[in-house]
């Protein structure tokens, strides 16, 4: 989950660096360092905490003299979070970092006594067993090819080596892209940052080895060439503009990026969906992969699909997929969902069903991810740039895409009518205009909840049906954020077991829409009162009497079944920021978290 960036070859290596390493840190920010370097000397800069932290550090230090520089910012998945234990990793002759996990570690730093015992981080005893081999062989490039074959897992590697002023990228799983124009080049872990420095790209392969020693180019493992491609895919403007957080701006964004992405579907990418896509649809069966906020998107994504076509469908988490015996049918289509089109689990499960020959589709936001690259088709969502790592806007621009996809399949199905899938699409067009409505006016309702909710030790969100996966939904925002213990369930299953946690102290959140099961769902909030738990009632149902714990939330606008995960979605985001910062949390980089999980 860590970024990582190199540069060679430019005037403003540091402050360049120190640049692309900001718009990394949505990847993690446990600590961060850079190793400047040039054929005689290298310098190695680290730093606890967030690139702030290392750019104050960074300042003392002029980059004047050197040809290149490697960046990494760290969330910690091997040993603690400290400044041994930050990369770069260097010494007088090597300096490297690593994006992924090396899996074997353990048994190679019990092999080479070279290595310490005392090591934690499985990056460091890949540093010192490179750093054996390049003692033990006179070519650093037979160094690093054994390197290549011992080391084991989903990494990226970007390494310098002063014995020979040669520069090395690696890969297997993590992504990292490279990016040159004349005698500069350019490397990072997301390729879109790369546009921002030149417009040709290359995306290194599994098992490639790249080195660049005196602007030339060569690949190690084979003899094939380094084909680049135009880069047209450029980062968004990282500006919070009028808002105090990137989530509270990224919230307000939904009516904007919704439209923009509703109007693209319907004027140029299902135009002609038949012709199109009907040989990709013409299956039994649908699974609808992701991992979670995506995998919420997917269970909404199944309650579309099982209401609009007559395709089995269920859905899977990606992390437990790729463990699963899967079925040789041919007629399986998987769906897999990912923001950034790098969540590794996702990449491993996409990559698993490959082997079987499974047809595949992506729906992301990032259109030169790997995903894009394994999928056979892609479905973009147009929600910009996401900085916060808790996903507001490309969640639900994730759910516009699979609602649209749900009823073109159904219309060429012969599922629905034409009068009705033109009546959801109408609604679909509308919904930017009512949610606009919706976040200005839940606004204050949300400070005013989100006060109630700080007088409690857990909260609970319940729902049925459609409203389950968006109760998951909001019981995962509000714990990543503000830390709070809280925990989602369907409804129906609250007397199975978890209204044994109710008490006076305990807040649930109710997502109850006006359709046929809200006097059930009714009900499951009514047992939660008759406990003294206190309740939240979301619902555009107009009512006359209220529980007694049960807290005063005027009514949301009128739902339909489409349209229902939008409408209830938007109140539980602004419930948890507003909680969030009477809490005091950082709320766009919470504890322990990053933005793009990248390894496993």
């Amino acid at each position: 989950m860590c970024g990582i960036v190199g540069i060679l070859k430019s005037n403003s290596l540091k402050n360049e660096a120190i640049d692309i390493l900001k718009k990394l840190e949505y990847r993690g920010y446990d600590s961060a360092g850079i190793s400047l370097f040039e054929k005689n000397r290298i310098r190695t800069i680290k730093s606890i905490g967030k690139i702030s932290e290392l750019e104050k550090k960074s300042k003392k230090f002029s980059d004047k003299n050197f040809t290149g520089i490697i960046g990494h910012t760290r969330w910690a998945t091997h040993g603690i979070v400290n400044r041994n234990n930050a990369h770069p990793f260097s010494d007088e002759n090597l300096t490297l970092v690593c994006n992924g996990i090396i899996e074997n570690y353990l048994k190679i730093q019990n092999r080479y006594i070279d290595i310490p015992s005392h090591i934690q981080s499985d990056t460091e005893v890949s540093f010192y067993f490179l750093s054996y081999l390049l003692n033990k062989y006179k070519n650093p490039d037979e160094a690093i090819k054994t390197f290549l074959k011992t080391i084991k897992g989903n990494y990226a590697f970007v390494i310098f080596i002063k014995k020979n002023n040669s520069f090395y990228l690696l890969k297997n799983g993590s992504p990292i892209s490279l990016s040159h124009k004349n005698k500069s080049f350019y490397v990072c872990s997301d390729s879109s940052i790369l546009s921002n420095y030149h417009n040709k790209i290359y995306h290194l392969k599994d098992g490639d080895i790249v080195k660049i020693n005196n602007g030339n180019i060569k690949k190690l493992n084979n003899n094939s060439k380094i084909s680049f491609e135009d880069n047209s895919v450029s980062q968004n403007p990282y500006d919070k503009g009028k808002f105090q957080h990137y989530m509270l701006k990224e919230i307000h964004e939904q009516p904007k990026v919704l439209k923009d992405t509703q109007l693209i579907y319907g004027s140029e990418f299902f135009i002609d969906f038949k012709a199109k896509f009907e040989n990709l649809f013409n299956v039994d069966k649908l699974v609808l992969v992701g991992c979670g906020t995506a995998y919420h998107a997917c269970m909404i994504g199944e309650y579309y699909f099982n209401k609009f076509t007559n395709l089995d469908v269920s859905s899977e988490l990606a992390s437990e997929l790729r463990y699963k015996n899967i079925s040789n049918n041919n007629k399986t289509l998987y769906i897999f969902i990912s923001q950034s089109g790098e969540t590794m689990d996702t990449l491993m499960a996409l990559k698993y069903i490959k082997k079987y020959k499974h047809r595949s589709i992506i729906i992301t936001n990032s259109l030169q991810s790997s995903m894009v690259r394994e999928a056979d088709v892609t479905i973009p969502t147009y929600a910009q740039k996401e900085v916060g790592v808790a996903s507001t806007k490309a969640f639900t621009c994730q759910i516009l895409s699979l609602a649209n996809l749900s009823l073109e399949v159904g219309k060429m199905n012969k599922v629905i009518s034409h009068i009705d899938y033109k009546k959801n699409i109408k609604i679909l067009n509308l919904l930017p205009v009512k949610l606009k409505n919706l976040i200005k006016d839940f606004t204050p309702i949300a400070k005013y909840l989100a006060k109630k909710i700080s007088l409690v030790n857990s909260c609970y969100f319940i729902g049925r049906n459609i409203s389950y996966p968006i109760a998951l939904e909001g019981s995962l925002k509000l714990k990543e954020i503000s830390y709070m213990h809280s925990e989602g369930f369907p409804g129906g299953e609250m007397k199975h077991g978890p209204i044994a946690l109710i008490d006076k102290d305990t807040m649930t959140v109710c997502i109850n829409p006006n359709n046929e099961l809200y006097e059930k769902s009714l009900s499951n909030a009514q047992e939660i009162s008759a406990r003294n738990g206190k309740t939240i009632i979301l619902t555009s149902a107009k009512r006359t009497k209220k529980a007694g714990t049960e807290m005063k939330v005027p009514n949301l606008p009128k739902e339909n079944f489409i349209d229902t995960p939008f409408i209830y979605s938007i109140p539980l985001q602004l419930i948890s920021y507003y909680f969030a910062l009477n809490e005091g949390t950082d709320i766009d980089q919470p504890r322990n978290l990053a933005k793009s999980v990248t390894v496993e």
